[in-house]
């Protein structure tokens, strides 16, 4: 991955385990540095919609086909 692609991704990751330790600043910090801030934002709005969409399918035992 390029670093405007790990940026994206590290951000995704962090977004996803906020709960264990929020999102730590130099995953920010490398975002904002690789990332355009409509691309910073676009890409949490991602993260938080597909994230909803698991729990909501988790906690509703949506089955999943093989």
């Amino acid at each position: 991955f390029n670093p405007k692609e790990r940026a994206a991704l590290e951000l995704v990751e962090a977004i996803t385990l906020v709960s264990v330790a929020q999102v730590p600043d130099e995953i920010y910090d490398q975002a904002t540095a690789n990332l355009s801030t409509d691309e910073v934002s676009a890409i949490e709005w991602l993260a938080v919609v597909i994230n909803t969409w698991n729990r909501i399918a988790i906690s509703s035992r949506y089955p999943v086909k093989a």
